[in-house]
């Protein structure tokens, strides 16, 4: 079996963990051993279109995000998550609904850089426990649109 450059395989023997092969030719026994999974041990980008949130005060603001993460642990991210991109946009999500809530809109607009911290904690600290690193969050807070004007969210990104 051969294992690219920057990719792991999850290497199973008879339905049960037994090795993550790193990049290059390897040895596996046909019929017991199998690839779980193919994982990719570059840098990952995910991009969260605006989305709007609703603040403490009962205005909406438009929250969009761009994560960039790669995988350090293989078996980790194979075994303890079902599909990282996805855990990693619900998770910044949920983070992202649960402070911009706890804040005002004028507020959260004003001062993304306090919303921005608490999500990179909680992003960071999840992320870890699946052996992936996340390495770098940017988020936009911008006010919605006013009635009647066009949308500036395809300007965002």
């Amino acid at each position: 079996m051969r294992v690219p450059e920057g990719r792991a395989a999850v290497i199973e023997r008879l339905g049960r963990f037994r090795t993550v092969l790193g990049p290059g030719r390897h040895f596996v026994t046909p019929f017991a051993d199998s690839v779980r999974a193919r994982v990719d041990l570059g840098d990952q980008i995910l991009s969260c279109p605006p989305r709007a949130v609703e603040a403490g005060d009962g205005h909406e603001v438009l929250v969009g995000f761009e994560v960039t993460f790669a995988v350090t642990d293989p078996r980790l991210a194979t075994y303890e998550i079902g599909n990282p991109a996805v855990a990693i946009e619900q998770l910044t999500l949920t983070a992202l609904r649960q402070e911009t809530g706890l804040t005002t809109a004028e507020r959260a607009v004003a001062a993304p850089e306090d919303l921005h911290r608490t999500v990179w904690t909680v992003l960071h600290d999840t992320t870890g426990r699946w052996g992936i690193t996340t390495k770098e969050l940017e988020l936009t807070v911008r006010p919605p649109a006013a009635p009647g004007t066009p949308s500036t969210a395809q300007e965002w990104y």
